[in-house]
C-alpha cells in the first residue's frame, strides 16, 4: 500500500551473505536532467571490479571507442543509401521508423512513389558529387589565378614582361595541363608568342590520334568546323576569337607543322594533312569512277554502265570519301578545273563524269625539249641537215 519493494525470502538471504565492506556500485545517468535530479554529491564516475577476469579484453574495447570516438555520431543523420528488399528490389527509404512504418502503395501509385524516392535520393547523390567536383575546379581555378597574378606582376614590375618570361609562363603552363591563354603570355609583343603556341595547340588537336579529328572528316575539314570543333573542346576555359584562329592557322607553314591551310577558288579555307595534295585528290576520284565500271549501280541505267560507267553528284562523293558536302563539292570542282572531270547538268542535279574529251590543251614542253627543238633548226638552216 505504501509503494514499498517486497523482500521474499531468497532476497534476504542473498543479502545476508554479502560481504558488509563493499560499497555500492552508482547508477549510469544517460540524461542530464535525470543527473541534476540526484544528490549534489553524486559521483561522476564509475568503478568496474573484475572478479573472474576479462579487464584486459574490456580494455581493448575501450581504448577502441576512444579512438572511433562514436559518441560524436550519436546524433548524425543517417546516410542515405539504398538497400535490397526480400522481392529484390531496390529501396531508397532511409532506415528510419518513419518509412519502416510506411504502408506499401501498389500499383501505378506505388510505381509512382518509388520513382520520386529513387528521383530524390539520386538528387542527394548527384549533389555530394557535384560538391567534389567544384572544389577539384576551384583547385584549378587558383592555379590559372597564380599564373595570371605572376603575369601581372611582371607587367607591373618591368613595364611589359619579355619574350623570354612570357616563353617560360607560357612553358610551365603547358607542363601544368594549362590551356594557354592571352592572359597567360600577357598582350602586346607577346601576342606573337600566343599564336605560335595556338597554332602549335591546333596542330596537336588535328593529329591526336585518340580524337581523330581529320581521319573522322575524310582527312580534310573546314576551317569553320575546326574552329567550333577546338572552342568546344576546351571546356569553356577560353574561347579563340575567329581572328586569333586564321592568324595562328596560317603559321602552320612558318613553324613547318604537319597541316597545312588550303583555300579553294571560292574563298572557303580548310584544313589538311602536309602529305595531301591536289594530284592524290584527283587520283582517288579517278580510281573510285573506274570502279563504277564494274560494280552495279542501285537502279537501272539506260546506258552500258560497264563502258561508259555513270557521274556522281556531291553528295555521293562525300558519302564515299567521308568530307563534308562543301568540301565534296569544291574537291569535284577542282578536278574539273584540272580537267579530270567534266560536269553534267540535268534534271537530277550536277554530276560529274570521268573526262574522255579532249580539250586540245597542249601540255607545256620541258626545258630540254625546246632546247632540242630550237638546236634542230639552227642545224636545218646552216645547211647541215
Amino acid at each position: 500500500m505504501c509503494g514499498a519493494a517486497l523482500l521474499s525470502q531468497h532476497t534476504s538471504t542473498l543479502t545476508a551473505s554479502a560481504p558488509p565492506s563493499r560499497a555500492e556500485t552508482p547508477g549510469l545517468f544517460r540524461d542530464n536532467a535525470v543527473r541534476e535530479s540526484t544528490e549534489a554529491d553524486a559521483a561522476d564516475s564509475i568503478k568496474i571490479s573484475f572478479r573472474d577476469g576479462g579487464d584486459k579484453v574490456f580494455f581493448e574495447r575501450l581504448k577502441g571507442a576512444i579512438t572511433q570516438r562514436k559518441w560524436l555520431l550519436q546524433n548524425a543523420p543517417p546516410a542515405p543509401k539504398s538497400s535490397w528488399n526480400a522481392d529484390g528490389n531496390a529501396s531508397n527509404y532511409p532506415s528510419d521508423p518513419s518509412h519502416q512504418n510506411r504502408t506499401k502503395t501498389a500499383g501505378i501509385a506505388g510505381l509512382e512513389q518509388l520513382g520520386l524516392n529513387m528521383h530524390k535520393n539520386n538528387e542527394m547523390l548527384i549533389g555530394s558529387a557535384f560538391e567534389d567536383l567544384e572544389a577539384l575546379m576551384s583547385s584549378a581555378k587558383e592555379v590559372i589565378a597564380l599564373a595570371e597574378r605572376y603575369a601581372r606582376q611582371s607587367n607591373g614590375v618591368s613595364g611589359g614582361a619579355s619574350a623570354e618570361d612570357a616563353a617560360i609562363l607560357a612553358k610551365s603552363a603547358s607542363q601544368l595541363g594549362l590551356v594557354t591563354t592571352k592572359d597567360i603570355v600577357g598582350g602586346g609583343s607577346a601576342e606573337t608568342l600566343y599564336l605560335s603556341e595556338l597554332s602549335r595547340n591546333l596542330a596537336e588537336f588535328l593529329t591526336d590520334d585518340s580524337r581523330g579529328v581529320l581521319k573522322r572528316a575524310g582527312g580534310i575539314i573546314t576551317l569553320v568546323d575546326l574552329w567550333a570543333m577546338f572552342n568546344r573542346a576546351r571546356g569553356g576555359v577560353e574561347l579563340v576569337s575567329p581572328r586569333d584562329f586564321e592568324k595562328a592557322a596560317r603559321l602552320w607553314e612558318e613553324l613547318k607543322l604537319p597541316v597545312r591551310l588550303r583555300t579553294f577558288r571560292s574563298g572557303v579555307m580548310v584544313v589538311q594533312g602536309h602529305n595531301r595534295t591536289d594530284d592524290a585528290t584527283i587520283k582517288s576520284l579517278l580510281s573510285w569512277l573506274d570502279d563504277l565500271h564494274e560494280f552495279p549501280p542501285d537502279r537501272e541505267l539506260s546506258w552500258d554502265w560497264r563502258e561508259f560507267g555513270r557521274g556522281v553528284t556531291g553528295l555521293e562523293t562525300a558519302q564515299r570519301f567521308g568530307w563534308s558536302i562543301g568540301v565534296a563539292e569544291e574537291e569535284l570542282l577542282m578536278a574539273e578545273e584540272q580537267g579530270a572531270l567534266c560536269r553534267e547538268e540535268g534534271l537530277e542535279g550536277l554530276k560529274f563524269w570521268k573526262n574522255y574529251i579532249d580539250t586540245g590543251v597542249v601540255a607545256p614542253k620541258s626545258k630540254a625539249k625546246s632546247e632540242e627543238e630550237t638546236l634542230a633548226e639552227a642545224l636545218k638552216e646552216s645547211g647541215f641537215i
